[in-house]
This record gives C-alpha cells, sequence and structure tokens, in this order.
C-alpha cells in the first residue's frame, strides 16, 4: 500500500512539472509570436512545433481566430489548469476525483471570464484615445465585445450624457458570475472533498 501511494504521488508530482513546463511553453509562444519571430530559428521552431499540433487541433473544433488574433492559446492555458488541478490532485489524493473536477472547472471558467473583464477594460479605455480601427489589436477588442455591449444597449438604456455604461455592466456582470457561480463551482468541489469525495 505504501509503495502505491508513492506511485501514485511520483506520477502525480510527474505530470504537474510536464503541465507546468508546457503551460510557459504556451506562454512563451503566444508571446513569442505577437513580434513576428524570425521563423528559421531554433527556438521559434521548437515552441511551434510543442504547440502548433494543439492549437490546429482546436481551431477545427472552434472559432478561435477572432479579428486575426488567436485565442488558442488562452483556452489551452485553460485546459492546462483544468488538468493541473482535476488529474493531477486526483492522482496524488487517489480519489476526490469529482471534486477535483468541479474545483478544476471552477478555476478555469474563473481565468476565462477574468481574461474577458481585461479585455473589456481595455477595450473601454482605448475609446478615450481614438485609437485607429485598422490596428489588429483594436479589432480583436471590438469584435470580442461589440456585439455583447449591442445587445445590452438594445435591453438596457445605459447611455447617460454620452457616456456608455455597457463595459461597466459587462464587468459587474462577469465579477457576480465568478462570485456564484466560478467560486459556489469550486466551492462545492471543495465540500464534497471534505465529505469524503468520491
Amino acid at each position: 500500500m505504501y509503495v502505491e501511494n508513492n506511485l501514485f504521488l511520483m506520477l502525480g508530482q510527474l505530470l504537474h512539472i510536464l503541465l507546468t513546463v508546457y503551460l510557459w511553453i504556451v506562454i512563451i509562444g503566444a508571446l513569442i509570436s505577437w513580434v513576428n519571430p524570425d521563423p528559421n530559428n531554433q527556438i521559434v521552431r521548437f515552441l511551434r512545433s510543442a504547440v502548433d499540433p494543439v492549437f490546429l487541433w482546436l481551431r477545427r473544433r472552434l472559432p478561435l481566430i477572432i479579428s486575426g488574433l488567436d485565442l488558442s492559446p488562452l483556452v489551452v492555458i485553460a485546459g492546462i489548469i483544468f488538468l493541473d488541478i482535476a488529474l493531477v490532485k486526483s492522482l496524488v489524493e487517489q480519489g476526490n476525483i469529482i471534486p477535483n473536477i468541479l474545483i478544476g472547472l471552477g478555476q478555469s471558467i474563473y481565468i476565462l471570464l477574468n481574461f474577458y473583464m481585461w479585455v473589456v477594460i481595455i477595450s473601454a479605455l482605448i475609446t478615450f484615445v481614438n485609437p485607429s480601427p485598422y490596428n489588429p489589436i483594436v479589432r480583436f477588442l471590438s469584435a470580442v465585445t461589440t456585439p455583447l455591449f449591442s445587445w445590452l444597449r438594445r435591453r438596457l438604456p445605459l447611455s447617460f450624457g454620452g457616456f456608455d455604461f455597457s463595459p461597466v455592466v459587462v464587468v459587474f456582470i462577469i465579477l457576480f458570475i465568478n462570485t456564484v457561480v466560478s467560486k459556489g463551482i469550486i466551492a462545492a468541489g471543495i465540500r464534497l472533498k471534505l465529505q469524503g469525495g468520491f
């Protein structure tokens, strides 16, 4: 029994290390792609060979390129965090599968919503400086926020004195969802774990 416990603990720790390394490969690869690196550079080739198969698989199944910007790294990061919490913790704890899946799901939703909240905040702030509509970042921000802003404006009077409050409403909605839904899912997982898990 002791050997089996150690084996699961070692497997969990090894998987955690591999997932953490891959997480940093994804983050560095995404950051480097913004500067149009030399495709013949060995580091760039390594990063692309490590992440492109996963990104291509995701892009074939989900619409992850919006206004020329690729959201695949964000989805992969959320997936890695989910796996690290759900799978690794279940291995180390030798059980608690459902509680760890709930905790991992809650954390992933929280991260994705936080990212979108920052997109909304940045999108709202750059409207004060009249950015070029041809800038790819501005086009991306507009593509992922304008449909939601427009939907809200049609249903609620959100413009007062020439100021549009729809970004503020979206931020409060995200904060509410994160507080109630994401943290609620995490709390449910922790409660299940404290009750003995599954």
